[in-house]
This record gives structure tokens, C-alpha cells and sequence, in this order.
């Protein structure tokens, strides 16, 4: 009855556009090994992130060992498949930092706060993703954690959801 009292939560995606962007235009303190990344391929669209999972691919070879150049990736990176997501999505995805994420889900409370879950796309409690979270997997397992795949499941069950 009152639900039109309720407040949606403060979200953050004028941050995470910024970040996304950052992945391929940031002159100061750049993305690791930026110059693989071709800016004209990067047009947020679902196929962009073959381009990025090739990246990724370089960067889990690499073992890059510098916290900081690993923490810059997986911010920017998981930025930009987040934005893919929320451009082709049929929710309307925001992106949430983890202490009101964790506020609207009880899966994100339960994962707990780490850089994969310092910020999700969250549409609604069921509609939850781990963009981050998703890119420190490729990091660590490699191709089998493909960031494009990802997306697609994502908006294939969306759509499938909407219709």
C-alpha cells in the first residue's frame, strides 16, 4: 500500500561509468598492458567482451604480481562488462557499492566484502550481479570464467524473464 514511500537505494553508476571509461582513455596511472585494448572495439555491446576476455586473457598469463595494477583491472574492467550489462539488459540495472547491496541482498551480506563484491548491478533482490567479482575469477582461472559468457546468461535470462 505504501510502497510508493519507499526510497530506491543511492546507487552508484555515474562512478562506474567514469570507471569504465578509465579502462581505455585513463593517461595517468593507465590500465595494465592498456595498449592491447583497441577503443574502437570497445562500444559496450555484448560481442565488445571477446575483445575483453582476450585481454583478460594476457593479464591472467602475466601473473601480474603489483596489488595495485591488479586492483585498477579488475575495478575498470568489471566496470565496463557491468556497463555492458546495464546497456543491453532489459532491467534497469544500478550499481550498488557493497554496504547498500548488502542492505538489499542477503547474497551479496553473505559473501561478505571483498573487491569482487565492492560493488554489484542490482536490479532487484533476485536480480543480482557480480560483474567484479566475475573478472577476479578470469584472473584466477582463466578463459573458463569468460566475462562474455557472462553477460550473455545475464541478458538471456532477463529477457526471459520480461517476456
Amino acid at each position: 500500500m505504501f510502497s510508493f514511500f519507499k526510497r530506491k537505494p543511492k546507487n552508484q553508476d555515474v562512478a562506474f561509468q567514469d570507471l569504465a571509461q578509465m579502462l581505455h582513455l585513463q593517461e595517468e596511472g593507465p590500465t595494465y598492458k592498456r595498449g592491447l585494448l583497441d577503443s574502437e572495439k570497445l562500444d559496450y555491446s555484448v560481442e565488445s567482451l571477446g575483445h575483453i576476455d582476450k585481454y583478460l586473457t594476457v593479464v591472467h598469463a602475466d601473473q601480474v604480481a603489483d596489488q595495485d595494477e591488479l586492483m585498477r583491472v579488475v575495478l575498470r574492467v568489471g566496470a565496463y562488462v557491468g556497463e555492458v550489462i546495464r546497456r543491453n539488459a532489459q532491467t534497469e540495472y544500478h550499481w550498488l557499492d557493497y554496504e547498500v547491496a548488502s542492505k538489499q541482498c542477503q547474497v551479496v551480506k553473505e559473501m561478505g566484502m571483498s573487491i569482487g563484491t565492492a560493488a554489484v548491478l542490482w536490479g532487484s533482490a533476485d536480480r543480482t550481479c557480480f560483474p567484479l567479482a566475475k573478472v577476479c575469477k578470469f584472473l584466477d582461472n582463466g578463459e573458463q570464467d569468460s566475462v562474455r559468457f557472462l553477460a550473455q546468461v545475464v541478458i538471456a535470462q532477463d529477457s526471459g524473464a520480461n517476456d
